[in-house]
């Protein structure tokens, strides 16, 4: 017995040394592996609020909803704001929500026509000094509830006329900017939908169009990822929203009552994960497609 004992002694403390020795070396290991960490990695490290300073960001769809929420976070963070939006009013009110400690300004812009696009960021280039760092897609519309059968092709046109083609016309005046300015860190945000991953009865021209926006977004980012440029889009599921809040109330409960936490979002929520995608903090995150949606979809 006492033999036995005494083996078992040594076998614990030569247990006990080769996990201390492991430990060592592990923690050598680390200290190497941080080191090697990339600058921007660092950089990260020593980033204070506002996360944003200097940056200059451009926001369609701004005038209200998730557009104007993603303006307050972004103003909130540091940035330099751009409102672009077809509702001059709105886009005012957003800018009054806005601090005045730097040179906000509000644009009208219809997404769907190419020189207003192109008008925009002429303009923007014009009026400030620091070139563009962040584009948010947020400009959309959706259609009445209908059976396909239903949707006159006025309306399809028109959904994908400004949900698609302006996000493509955005992105592509956003992509030629940040190129001759030699981007680096730049990020383009694009706003999908749940419906665009997994489809949504009697929204099909809006559905279409979102996840066509899906695709359209990792399609560019595989093209400008190694030029310094992230793309990435975000899936919000049922939002609150001036575009929802005209839903009729029985609509609106039967829809929350399929979503697993029991509630719709915040248009704050969504425009919180939108503004960490263009930060800092995201810059491995190109070509993702995000879900926010209280469980919906998954």
């Amino acid at each position: 017995m006492i033999k036995y004992y005494r083996l078992n002694n040594v076998f614990v403390w030569y247990i006990l040394f080769f996990i201390m020795i492991n430990t060592y070396s592990a923690a050598e290991d680390d200290d190497t592996n941080e080191n090697e960490l990339p600058k921007e990695v660092e950089n990260v490290k020593k980033i204070s609020e506002p996360l944003l300073a200097g940056k200059l960001a451009i926001v369609t769809g701004g005038a209200s909803g998730i557009g104007r929420s993603v303006c307050q976070v972004l103003d909130r963070e540091g940035a330099t704001v751009v409102v672009a939006d077809i509702n001059d009013t709105g886009s005012a009110e957003t800018i009054s929500l806005l601090s005045k400690e730097r040179n906000h300004t509000a644009i009208h812009t219809d997404v769907t026509i190419k020189e207003n696009v192109t008008q925009l960021f002429q303009q923007v280039a014009s009026s400030y000094e620091m070139s563009l760092s962040i584009v948010v897609n947020s400009a959309g519309i959706v259609h009445n509830a209908s059976g396909v059968e239903n949707v006159p092709e006025a309306v399809f046109d028109k959904v994908i006329g400004v949900n698609l083609k302006g996000t493509y016309l955005v992105t592509k005046e956003a992509v030629t900017w940040m190129l001759q300015k030699n981007a680096t860190g730049r990020a383009i945000l694009n706003i999908a939908s749940v419906s665009g991953k997994g489809g949504y009865p009697f929204l099909s021209a809006y559905s279409a169009s979102k996840g066509a926006v899906i695709s359209f977004t990792k399609s560019v980012a595989l093209e400008v990822a190694l030029k310094g440029i992230r793309v990435n889009s975000i899936l919000p599921g049922y939002t609150d929203t001036p575009m929802t809040q005209s839903t009729p109330p029985d609509i609106k409960k039967r829809i929350i009552s399929t979503i697993p936490m029991g509630r719709m979002a915040t248009a704050l929520e969504i425009s919180e994960t939108i503004v960490f995608m263009c930060g800092p903090r995201s810059t491995y995150m190109t070509g993702s497609s995000v879900l926010v949606s209280g469980g919906s979809y998954l």
